[in-house]
């Protein structure tokens, strides 16, 4: 008995159907949320502070502007509170900020970029409190600040530096509030005056002679 084919033969067909039910995807999901300006006649807010559209809980993007700042901030709603993601970007389109919201609190990774791109500061959080390692940079690169925190979001360790890489602070904390370094602004560690037109390397993690 001759073998029969199971599966379609004419795959650039069936290749070219995929492709067009995904881009039909794609434009239905990208299309599904509904943007709204600040300043829309049907914008208002409860008694309880919650985002209204035309009298109910407002669901999709909210989008504001600064003329001063050139700068463009789109927040998603749920329900009418903030939820889901928080961007900032210039006029131009350059991303500035990357936030995650989950019900009005800060959730999950946030990022802040220079205008020339790098990061500028990084940071994660569980419903409000902080977790993690968070840092901040200077626009050459070099680190300016790390923390890192307790379960309870309670400071554990502090660190900050100057922009030729000179740390200045570095303080230990016990969940109790007690804390332990030098909390001061002189540095800690001077660089040697041979060095100090060269920016060094920062390792958050090292340990710091006081």
């Amino acid at each position: 008995m001759a073998h029969q084919e199971r599966f379609p033969t004419n795959l650039p067909l069936v290749r070219t159907y995929f492709l067009s039910s995904l881009l039909i995807l794609l434009l239905c999901l990208s299309c599904g949320k509904l943007r709204v300006d600040a300043g829309n006649k049907d914008l208002s807010e409860d008694k309880n502070g919650f985002l209204l559209f035309k009298g109910k809980p407002f669901t999709g993007i909210f989008v504001t502007e600064n003329p001063i700042l050139s700068e463009t901030y789109e927040s998603e709603y749920y329900k009418g509170v903030p939820h889901g993601s928080y961007t900032v970007k210039t006029f131009s389109g350059i991303v500035l900020e990357e936030r995650n919201i989950r019900y009005g609190q800060k959730h999950g990774k946030q990022i802040s970029y220079f205008p020339s791109g790098k990061v500028r500061q990084s940071s994660e959080y569980e419903m409000g409190i902080p977790v993690g390692e968070h840092f901040e940079y200077y626009d050459n690169g070099q680190m300016a600040s790390y923390q890192t925190f307790f379960a309870s979001g309670k400071p554990k360790v502090a660190k900050k530096w100057n922009k030729r890489g000179q740390i200045y602070l570095n303080h230990v904390f016990l969940e109790t509030g007690e804390s332990f370094g030098r909390p001061g602004s002189k540095l800690c560690e001077p660089v040697p005056e041979a060095d100090s037109n060269q920016t060094k390397t920062t390792d958050p993690k090292e340990t710091t002679k006081l």
